[in-house]
């Protein structure tokens, strides 16, 4: 018997991360974010990503939106594929099909929108599940731990390489870019009212940029210890989902491949 397969009982944390993803994918879905709710659309960038280019190159998305059918049943596959992961995290078998289902899916999405407003952490989440080999896949997940810690701690680089990064009035500046579409269109509420107040409190509204930084510099520790990567995922929900009610940037697509670090403790050996 497959030593994956065996020890199904060690796929607890893995199924509790997949199934964020599913929520994930679900709540895009109705939002009308899928590729039957995409049929007839247009694509306004194809991004400067050679990947994208070899996809739509091969017309798989303006195949899939062009034919109502096809996206029906695309829709209907990759919720069918998600909940079998979800019953087998062992069976690679699904994820070679899930996965390059999902890309092709954030692909469509975002050159559709000619913006990447869904994070594809929910793609890359199945990454180390593309493996059989237990000496493999063990090996993948940590890479792709690896990636998901850089990944924050590029973006803090990143933010700390502007020298008006640390200024009070960088990140209230920054608000009035981001949410000058709702001021012209009259969509006021609650979050424009708290759009208005860290704008006229400068100080404030920059040391809340800078605790951002600091909790995506946070990553930088689990480059040297696992110990701490439940608190670090705690402190990246919370940083994502501050960033959802100030700036309105949704962190779907990002929440399940967080999760993936409350499996620290997992190794497809079966050891815990």
């Amino acid at each position: 018997m497959n030593p994956i397969d065996s020890h199904t009982g060690n796929y607890k944390r893995i199924r509790f991360a997949a199934a964020i993803v599913f929520t994930e994918v679900l709540l895009m879905m109705f939002s009308g974010v899928s590729f039957s709710q995409l049929n007839g659309a247009s694509f306004f960038s194809f991004e400067a990503d050679p990947l994208y280019w070899i996809i739509f190159g091969l017309k798989i998305p303006q195949t899939i939106i062009q034919h109502l059918w096809i996206g029906v049943i695309a829709d209907i596959l990759v919720l069918v594929l998600l909940l079998l992961f979800l019953r087998n995290p062992g069976s690679n078998k699904i994820v070679w099909i899930l996965m390059p289902l999902l890309l092709i899916l954030y692909v469509t999405i975002t050159g559709y929108l000619a913006h990447r407003n869904f994070q594809a952490g929910y793609v890359w989440f199945f990454f180390p599940f593309l493996f059989a080999k237990t000496n493999n896949r063990n090996f993948a997940f940590e890479a792709t731990r690896y990636f998901l810690l850089f990944f924050y701690v590029s973006a803090a680089i990143l933010k700390l390489s502007n020298n008006l990064s640390l200024s009070p009035a960088h990140f209230s500046d920054f608000l009035v870019n981001q949410f000058s579409p709702y001021f012209l269109e009259s969509n006021t509420g609650w979050r424009t009212d708290l759009n208005l107040f860290l704008i006229q409190h400068k100080s404030f509204s920059g040391f809340l940029y800078v605790c951002s930084i600091v909790i995506e510099l946070l990553a930088l520790i689990g480059f040297f210890t696992k110990r701490y990567d439940r608190w670090i995922a705690i402190m990246l929900y919370a940083f994502h989902f501050t960033n959802w009610i100030i700036m309105d940037i949704a962190p779907i697509g990002q929440l399940g491949f967080l999760a993936l670090l409350f499996c620290r403790n997992t190794d497809f050996t079966g050891k815990k």
